[in-house]
């Protein structure tokens, strides 16, 4: 399909849906998620939708607020996207069942899993203000329910409000990312009241899945938010450093590594 059909294709789409995820027009038109990448930058600079990760919504229905947020969480200003889409499909197809109630904490790579879903009838818990609007377009399919608290400007609610709220729930699992990782120190955060949240979220969760594309093994940030210990599965991509990586699964941890 030449590239002035495909243009007028996806606004007809995003016309009709309002909100469309890359990985839908991928499918619908029958091209490559870059390709639909690009499509999308440059409609948007013709003023023809506005973009939000990982999809765009449509301009008429936006409100003021949208373009920014686009801008701030726009996947093409992130150089690790593609590893982090890689762990995401991964970890969709091999971690969740039909059925399951999850936690996926605010942030790039715990929410990169969704445009994957393809399971139905699941309850999604979240504390991401963008995570809640990458779920829209599956939204008749699953069940929603958002913490609320303090937005900070990553997108996430924080804060005793987004405790009190993950302390009520149990889930089968929660998938979780981290800013830093290394050996000494588990996973690290810069956020101090990030800290309590993700212990509540790791509390009531049967299992604790930590997702950490391969540029935040061997980083270290402000204070540990949770021990190597603390959690089940770790999944990051074949850019991991090979030592850090020994050391991980010679202490027995369920260790993935993806390579596409």
């Amino acid at each position: 399909m030449i590239k002035e059909k495909r243009y007028a294709r996806i606004l007809e789409i995003i016309k009709q849906e309002k909100l469309v995820t890359i990985q839908d027009l991928s499918k619908q038109l029958g091209v490559s998620y870059m390709t639909i990448t690009r499509d999308l930058e440059d409609l948007e600079i013709h003023g023809n939708l506005h973009r939000i990760r990982g999809g765009a919504v449509s301009i008429v229905e936006d409100s003021e607020i949208i373009p920014r947020l686009s801008k701030l969480y726009d996947p093409q200003l992130d150089p690790n996207y593609q590893k982090k889409i890689s762990i995401g499909r991964y970890v969709a197809a091999n971690f969740i069942s039909e059925g399951d109630y999850i936690t996926i904490e605010a942030g790039t790579t715990a929410s990169s899993l969704i445009p994957f879903l393809n399971q139905s009838n699941l309850t999604i818990l979240t504390n991401g203000l963008l995570t809640s609007m990458m779920v829209a377009p599956i939204i008749r399919n699953v069940t929603l329910i958002c913490s609320g608290g303090i937005l900070i400007e990553t997108g996430a609610f924080i804060g005793p409000q987004a405790e009190d709220f993950f302390s009520k729930y149990k889930v089968k699992k929660a998938f979780l990312g981290a800013q830093g990782l290394t050996i000494e120190d588990g996973f690290t955060d810069p956020t101090p009241l990030y800290m309590r949240l993700k212990h509540v979220m790791k509390q009531n969760a049967e299992k604790v899945i930590v997702m950490v594309d391969s540029s935040k093994i061997g980083v270290r940030s402000l204070l540990q938010v949770l021990s190597i210990e603390d959690v089940d599965t770790i999944v990051t991509d074949s850019g991991a450093d090979s030592e850090i990586i020994s050391i991980l699964q010679n202490k027995g941890l369920d260790l993935r590594i993806v390579t596409d």
